[in-house]
């Protein structure tokens, strides 16, 4: 009996999952999930500080990412298995911890994703595409389906749609969401080269003449660009300001909400070929970073290129300052609005919309696909019911995991487009929540060689070290720092929206909550297996099954 109660470090039991995952599609898998559809830096960038530019926000949150990126493949290769960030915080520091953050932090906060995904799809894809096939096609119910779309009622049906489609995909196998990943993938891919074709072909002066046609027809607005123009100077928007490079490197919090995913894959660790191998999981990690990194400073080129800093502005102030001249009937100028308008012809707006829908899609995947698989990694840990970590004998996928989270969602989404101040105030608690958990995690990387050090020296990375001290522990703890300030700029510095106000402390009332919720959740569940004779301390010293 005390033999079998001993931890075992390197236990081979089986989780049900299996590895269907190429090293390809998981690189395919990161970049998808940091998203170059993402619009943050750009819609709100030109106008958070006045001579900031976004593009080189982009880079300055590639060089605070880069360590992070760098510390996961320690982890991940020393743990290849699924559940990601909870089996490297909880086997560095403990459940007390692990399971706290990354539920409190992560798999909650991950569901307001879920609604954002919906947020996306409706306005950041069928929007502009029905608005641009109605608008060279001349009909008039399409231009009315695409205004519709970016309605909180729209937004709400399309979003549960969104939601289901991705549950029954993810439900059926997740081989069959890697088949479909390539489909989004090299679409996505066709849809940004021709938006930022688009932008290339064109200057400044042919894009006013160009958006000024495309609201006419929308809106019924004559001389569109001129009057958006004059509105968000009113509202405060500064159109020739002065480079300001301390407002470049602040923009690099908000880019760095897209390029903190580029880890996301760690999740699905365990269902992920040979993930095990250090210079696959650079493959997957590290080049998926610079490639999205790369593509996003290239948008920005062609953006400045194409439409100009003032036209970056103007498109920004309808949306971080509420201009409504500055929006076609309150849809947002983002770049794929701005792409389509460019363009006369249906087939490219349609790809590139389709495109925008494909990427916002595999948003809501995305999430319900890391989220479940940590709870299966906690429930195979006994802290949460064992219903959760079951995985369908057939689909090899962990149905009930993705059913109770479907169900959650459908509040949050109803939530983030009825509640007042959900979407604008609460809902940005998201960015600091998720950010502390990669915080978090690049901490467990600088530990790893001292709190676990069996997994450590077992590990493929324990030969990298610059003189006695591991390579992990250098990259974990300045990846701990750039993470730490990138959060604390978003609590500390007001322009990003969400530093602490005693008259909005709601969202970190929610981040503290949810933490709270999951430690007694904990507390709970740790109480409960000790009476039945079941220490769950033990699992913490063990790799999780297979």
């Amino acid at each position: 009996m005390a033999e079998a109660a001993a931890p075992q470090v390197f236990t081979r039991r089986a989780s049900g999952l299996v590895r269907v995952m190429s090293p390809y599609s998981a690189f395919i898998y990161n970049l998808l999930t940091m998203g170059i559809i993402f619009p943050w830096i750009w819609i709100q960038g030109p106008n958070i500080f006045a001579g900031a530019n976004p593009t080189l926000g982009v880079f300055f949150a590639f060089l605070a990412e880069i360590p992070i990126a760098l510390a996961y493949i320690w982890l991940a290769t020393a743990l290849p298995r699924s559940g990601g960030d909870y089996v490297f915080q909880s086997r560095v520091f403990g459940g007390a911890v692990g399971f706290s953050a990354v539920l409190g932090l992560f798999v909650i906060w991950i569901l307001q994703w879920v609604a954002l995904s919906g947020w996306l799809v409706a306005t950041f894809a069928l929007t502009p595409l029905f608005l641009g096939l109605g608008v060279r096609l001349n009909a008039q119910w399409m231009i009315d389906f695409g205004t519709w779309a970016s309605t909180a009622n729209g937004i709400i049906v399309i979003s549960v749609i969104n939601a289901g489609l991705a549950l029954l995909l993810l439900v059926s196998g997740f081989r069959n969401y890697v088949r479909v990943q390539y489909v989004m993938f090299y679409w996505v891919l066709a849809s940004f080269g021709l938006m930022i074709l688009l932008f290339l072909l064109n200057d400044p002066t042919d894009f006013q003449t160009k958006l000024d046609s495309f609201g006419l027809a929308v809106t019924g607005t004559a001389n569109f660009y001129r009057t958006a123009t004059s509105a968000a100077e009113a509202a405060g928007a500064n159109l020739n300001p002065a480079f300001y490079l301390v407002g470049t490197l602040l923009l690099a919090p908000v880019a760095w909400t897209s390029l903190q995913w580029a880890s996301y894959s760690v999740e699905q660790n365990g269902e992920i070929k040979n993930a095990h191998v250090f210079r696959n999981q650079m493959k997957i990690i590290v080049a998926s970073l610079i490639v999205t990194t790369a593509l996003l400073m290239f948008l920005g080129f062609s953006m400045q290129r194409g439409i100009g800093e003032e036209g970056m502005i103007v498109a920004s102030s309808g949306f971080w300052l509420a201009v409504p001249e500055a929006t076609l009937d309150g849809a947002i100028l983002h770049p794929s609005v701005l792409g389509i308008a460019l363009t006369s012809s249906p087939i490219l707006i349609a790809i590139i919309g389709i495109g925008f829908l494909l990427n916002s899609f595999q948003i809501v995947c995305n999430c319900y696909i890391g989220t479940t698989r940590i709870m299966v990694a906690q429930g195979l840990d006994g802290l949460l019911p064992d219903w959760f970590s079951r995985v369908h004998p057939k689909w090899k996928t962990p149905s009930n995991a993705h059913i109770a989270y479907f169900l959650a969602s459908l509040v949050v989404i109803w939530a983030f487009n009825k509640v007042a101040d959900w979407s604008t105030k609460w809902a940005l608690g998201v960015t600091l929540a998720n950010g502390l958990v990669f915080v978090v995690s690049a901490l467990a990387a600088a530990l790893l060689p001292y709190r676990a050090k069996k997994l450590y020296e077992a590990s493929p990375g324990a030969k990298y070290k610059l003189g006695n001290v591991p390579w992990v522990t250098i990259l974990g703890g300045i990846g701990a720092v750039t993470g730490a300030l990138m959060c604390a700029a978003f609590l500390f510095v007001p322009e990003l929206g969400l530093a602490y106000s005693a008259d909005n402390p709601i969202p970190y009332l929610m981040v503290i909550g949810a933490v709270v919720v999951s430690l007694i959740i904990y507390l709970v569940m740790r109480r409960t297996k000790a009476r039945k004779g079941i220490k769950v301390e033990y699992a913490f010293a063990e790799i999780p099954p297979e």
